[in-house]
């Protein structure tokens, strides 16, 4: 199937949306995202326009910042000829050119029958089961028939996405990880009608991917609450948060613990806003939905303000940390 996915369609166009199409656009595939206003597409556009200007100046400026870091480090100079092959061994990989072909290859749009000839899709919207089934309902009148239907959930069933379409056997989860431009790893995840061909093909594919850094890593997940990475995740998460609310230790002293003591390259609370409080959030209620709620403290009374405050983090300046505008 590697060779058969030319056109890839995003619907949604948010953080995890844009940076899915930057990365299937960097890989030579048409992509074309498609949001419900044209306000949400030109944001996702000049998200990924931003993200691709960042990775030109990463390569123009990689083996300047290797030198200095060679120097300051082992306390040497280095000789010019020393400086050439770093130079020459770091040369930039994606340069202004690049980074133009790619966002040639970056199509927007408020109108899903123009996925008419895609051949992937995968959605990237909000984390609602009523919702994404919608979706997927409509997805599966508007796409081709060959064309597999993919889910960037977190945590909720593809079964019950698939049941709303007729080609359960083409429908899948396809979890990238936040961010996907830096992150590799890919839960791929199979509801229980999705195809053995299916599952095989969209490994083959995601393992033919590169992001900006590194290729695709996928792994093969079983569709269980949370699937794998955010049922080990979120219980950390709860932990952390629930120490908070008892008064162990301040916020920045929780992640510093876990980032000194731990070794987790952020802590739990920036690790929150990041992803999305939002998200955290939603995801929690969900699970516990799934799992008759036995599983999972209940949220902490610091996510829970969080919240209902509209403080999701990054993508609002605020949550547990502000953030400059």
């Amino acid at each position: 199937m590697v060779l058969f996915v030319k056109r890839v369609g995003v619907l949604g166009g948010g953080v995890m949306g844009s940076q899915i199409a930057d990365i299937m656009a960097l890989n030579g595939k048409e992509v074309i995202i498609r949001d419900i206003s044209e306000e949400l597409v030109n944001n996702s556009y000049s998200q990924i326009e931003k993200n691709l200007n960042d990775l030109v100046t990463f390569h123009l400026e990689r083996a300047d910042k290797e030198i200095t870091r060679i120097e300051k480090t082992d306390g040497i100079k280095l000789t010019d000829d020393q400086k050439s092959t770093i130079k020459e061994t770091l040369k930039p990989k994606f340069n202004q050119k690049m980074k133009e072909e790619t966002l040639a290859r970056v199509k927007t749009t408020t109108d899903i029958d123009d996925f008419k000839d895609v051949d992937l899709v995968i959605e990237a919207i909000v984390e609602n089961i009523e919702i994404k089934k919608k979706v997927f309902a409509e997805l599966d009148e508007k796409t081709p028939n060959h064309a597999i239907l993919a889910s960037n959930t977190s945590s909720l069933s593809i079964t019950e996405m698939a049941s709303a379409t007729k080609r359960q056997e083409r429908v899948i989860g396809i979890h990238f990880f936040n961010p996907p431009i830096a992150l590799p790893l890919v839960e791929i995840i199979p509801g229980l009608e999705t195809s053995e061909e299916t599952v095989n093909d969209i490994i083959d594919f995601m393992s033919s991917i590169r992001n900006h850094r590194y290729p695709l890593q996928p792994i093969k997940v079983k569709e269980v609450p949370g699937f794998l990475v955010n049922r080990v995740l979120f219980a950390m998460l709860n932990e952390a948060f629930s120490a908070y609310d008892e008064g162990v230790a301040s916020m920045r002293d929780i992640d510093l613990a876990m980032k000194a003591g731990a070794g987790m390259p952020m802590g739990p609370f920036e690790l929150a806003d990041l992803v999305g409080i939002d998200v955290i959030y939603n995801v929690e209620q969900e699970v516990r939905k799934m799992v008759g709620g036995n599983t999972l403290r209940e949220p902490s009374q610091a996510l829970r303000k969080m919240f209902h405050a509209g403080r999701y983090g990054q993508k609002t300046k605020k949550g547990f940390y502000t953030y400059n505008k």
